[in-house]
């Protein structure tokens, strides 16, 4: 007799072409599609899928009730902690587990796992997950022998309980597939990664060298993103040298804020600190030290809103374990990156995966150019005006009152070369300041979307120019604010593409963009094929539009059919609008 399988050979066929868009929306279809079979295989209630990496998100990447996706964001799961409770066992022995009522007070009589870490999960999780279930079946998905997913189905009360026959179908599914459907999975989450990874250094690297303050609200992000940490802290060290500013930017789950410490002084064996010679990862739990002393001295720091201390006090009263990860470079201490969790122990899941530990390496480069760069500006402009006023000072007083002096070859040598060298000095901090440039719209939009096409095979992105005049017709900006405002549209359209995919999988995403001349203006008029989507992402609409209205120009949005058009100011060939 032939013995009873779970076949996937039909989802093989399709995971392809799930997987092609790169986007978590594919690792949600992907893992929606792989529960579902599972669930029917076995007749499940409930599924879900968690991930277990040795670095990076510890998480419970989808659960599936009654048919439908229930895990959602915002709801402070996706971290959890995989020591405890079936998962720990399954985790610790590499075997599955079948588990006739999960609220039994023993398990093969011992203390019950899950009844142990029951105070410790989220409510919402147990009254709708846990508490009508009784009977669940976990197995392990196993790469190089390392357990690195588990999937958990279950049934609910009432029903008759899993058997070993369908524990064993669980089992031949997750050795077969398990690892190959995974391996889809980690390949799309980190090209997610490093997509994320790489908007956000390209979004700093635009503000090295420059006038424009670094948005390290933005620049945390990846910190939270990619990492298991649910509660963390970034210290950034501003000002000169002899200051001790320090910026402070304090995340608890989704929400984040920043808040300024003027003359924040280290404790002497503090990272922070200048005479440290900490430049490794230092770990660390609940009520150490550290901790205590942060606590108290926000408790009672000078200029802080009522609303900032209570939102740091309460992220560092909710940690139980964290990792400090100093930002330090060249013997230059620029502040540091706590990452930390509401569970204890969990100093291990809180390493950097290898896109995060990349992310983390050149954005201690780009902190370090960016105060050398804010240095040199300072010393050029110090040296500047004082030292032009100081030497027509000094010619002045030569000519009036040694005027043979003056005229000595070897005294008007030194004055010329004291001259060229502070004019040089004031062209070299003229280098370090933000200055727009005369750019050829169309000739840089027609690169740009290039390097889209190159980089999105999957979409059809297409140009079309109504005017030839177009081609040599300049506008006012920097490439910097130009991309910023095309990688915003971009993303609304592929995250807008990939929804109306998610509904119509033989849909082909095409983002359309056409350029028209409008008397003395350029129109660019950016439209998809993608269901409506209200908001721009990644900056956000606010921020886009400030551009827009920094270069002289307008944005507007239209609804039925949802497109963005832009209105550029063409300037003539002396600069002028």
């Amino acid at each position: 007799m032939k013995r009873k399988r779970i076949s996937a050979e039909r989802l093989l066929e399709r995971i392809a072409s799930l997987a092609i868009s790169g986007d978590e929306s594919a690792v949600g279809t992907i893992l929606h599609e792989v529960l579902s079979l599972l669930m029917v295989g076995i007749d499940a209630d409930i599924g879900q899928i968690n991930l277990l990496p040795k670095s990076g998100p510890v998480e419970k990447l989808f659960i599936i009730k009654d048919k439908k996706p229930w895990l959602r964001d915002g709801m402070g799961l996706h971290p959890f902690d995989p020591q405890g409770g079936f998962t720990g066992r399954v985790i610790q022995s590499g075997k599955s587990i079948l588990v006739e009522d999960i609220w039994s007070k023993t398990f093969q009589g011992e203390p019950n796992p899950f009844l142990q870490i029951r105070q410790e999960m989220n409510d919402e999780y147990v009254q709708e997950i846990k508490k009508p279930t009784a009977s669940i079946i976990i197995v392990p998905i196993k790469r190089g022998g390392s357990t690195f997913c588990t999937i958990e189905l279950s049934r609910y009360r009432g029903r008759e309980p899993y058997n070993q026959s369908e524990k064993e179908l669980v089992d031949d599914f997750a050795q077969k597939y398990g690892p190959l459907f995974m391996n889809y999975i980690i390949d799309i989450k980190n090209r997610v990664a490093i997509n994320t990874a790489h908007r956000k250094l390209a979004s700093l690297s635009r503000f090295i060298a420059t006038d424009t303050i670094v948005n390290f609200r933005d620049a945390i992000g990846a910190y939270q993103k990619l990492s298991s940490a649910d509660i963390g802290y970034g210290f950034f060290k501003t000002g000169g040298l002899s200051t001790s500013n320090v910026r402070l930017v304090a995340w608890f789950g989704d929400e984040v804020m920043e808040v300024f410490l003027q003359d924040f002084v280290a404790s002497s064996d503090s990272v922070l600190s200048d005479g440290s010679d900490i430049t490794y990862p230092v770990e660390g739990k609940a009520d150490d030290r550290r901790l205590i002393r942060f606590r108290n001295r926000i408790s009672t720091y000078p200029g802080l809103k009522q609303k900032e201390r209570d939102f740091i006090i309460k992220c560092n009263d909710h940690i139980k374990s964290y990792v400090i990860y100093p930002l330090h470079m060249l013997s230059q201490d620029l502040g540091a990156v706590v990452l930390g969790s509401r569970r204890p122990k969990f100093e291990p899941f809180l390493k950097m995966q290898p896109f995060l530990s990349l992310y983390n390496s050149l954005f201690k480069s780009f902190l370090l150019n960016e105060r050398v760069a804010r240095h040199l500006s300072i010393i050029s402009h110090q040296i500047h005006n004082p030292g032009f006023y100081c030497l027509a000072s000094l010619k002045g007083t030569l000519v009036k009152k040694f005027p043979e002096v003056y005229c000595d070859p070897e005294v008007s040598k030194a004055l010329v070369g004291l001259e060229v060298l502070l004019s040089s000095l004031h062209e070299q901090g003229l280098i370090l300041k933000r200055r727009q440039k005369n750019i050829q719209l169309l000739k840089w939009l027609s690169a740009y979307i290039s390097q889209l096409r190159a980089s999105n095979p999957h979409l059809i992105i297409n140009l079309c120019i109504e005017d030839n005049n177009l081609i040599n017709k300049k506008v006012t900006g920097t490439y910097e604010q130009l991309e910023d405002i095309f990688e915003n549209l971009f993303t609304n359209s592929t995250r807008s593409i990939i929804a109306r995919q998610q509904q119509e999988d033989t849909v082909i995403g095409k983002i359309d963009i056409n350029v028209e001349l409008k008397g003395k203006t350029i129109i660019i008029t950016f439209q998809d094929n993608g269901l409506p989507y209200k908001t721009v992402s990644g900056r956000g609409w606010p921020q886009v539009l400030s551009i827009m209205e920094a270069l002289g120009g307008k944005i507007y949005k239209e609804e039925n059919p949802y497109l963005v058009k832009l209105v550029f100011n063409i300037i003539n060939t002396n600069g002028r609008e």
